[in-house]
């Protein structure tokens, strides 16, 4: 049995306000809570379902959690239910902290995906994990974004939130102008743009990928510090594409 301090602790990290009160976010199910362990976030607490601690897969997140000196708790049946963000526990959950990353070092980079406005935690989730598999490691969002560690979101990156570097700022037209002085390009995705396919030979050496709400958009305040616009061009009916899908599309262009 939990004691009624965590249960408290995480229902109150379901709220925004309380996961940037503490600095910590939660991670559930094996893949994620492994990803955990093998990257270089601090992680508070790890709890684990009783009747599946002889599992072979927690098994092997025990061991890794001792080797790091990580506390355990074992949930019993009872508390399941209060502990889970979703509607079966899957076995695991870790209590992680969240790390600070700064805009000087995003300034170093290459390729930086930048999102304005993205309200939909899912469509944020799977661009973490798209960027991710395309070796895309910095992602900025809009001071109106969705929080990054909305458990939705975390869930939807499937462990990629611990391998991509995620600032929130504050301002993002002063971060825009800041990457123009840096000499970055501005680029956006818009309906009347280039052809997607001249992104790759376009490419220069330091690039600033631009993507605006999927509802309304580029801001027009942001539209006037892009120096390059691109269309994905549509062959059928559908009035629009889901954001993250044209964000999957794009970072292909980019790599290939």
């Amino acid at each position: 049995m939990i004691s009624s301090k965590i249960k408290t602790h995480l229902k109150k990290m379901e709220q925004k306000k309380f996961r940037k009160e503490f600095l910590e976010f939660t991670i559930e199910g094996i893949k994620g809570v492994e990803e955990a362990l093998k990257s270089d976030f601090d992680i508070a607490l790890i709890l684990i379902q009783a009747n599946k601690r002889d599992d072979e897969d927690i098994l092997k997140i025990i061991n890794k959690a001792n080797k790091k000196n990580i506390e355990i708790e074992y949930v019993g049946i009872k508390d399941l239910e209060s502990i889970s963000s979703t509607k079966t526990f899957p076995g695991v959950l870790a209590i992680v902290s969240q790390k600070e990353f700064y805009l000087d070092n995003f300034l170093k980079s290459d390729n930086i995906i930048i999102l304005d406005k993205i309200n939909d935690p899912g469509n944020l989730g799977t661009i973490i994990r798209t960027a991710d598999w395309f070796g895309i490691d910095k992602i900025i969002l809009s001071e109106d974004s969705v929080d990054i560690y909305n458990p939705k979101t975390i869930r939807s990156t499937m462990g990629s939130i611990f391998h991509i570097d995620i600032l929130q700022v504050n301002n993002l037209e002063k971060v825009l102008d800041k990457f123009k002085q840096e000499k970055f390009i501005i680029n956006a995705f818009t309906l009347n743009g280039e052809k997607i396919d001249n992104i790759s030979k376009n490419k220069v050496n330091k690039n600033i990928f631009l993507f605006g709400s999927e509802s309304h958009g580029l801001r027009s305040e942001l539209e006037k510090k892009v120096d390059r616009s691109y269309t994905i061009t549509g062959y059928g009916q559908a009035e629009s594409l889901n954001l993250a899908i044209s964000a999957g599309i794009i970072m292909n262009k980019i790599k290939n």
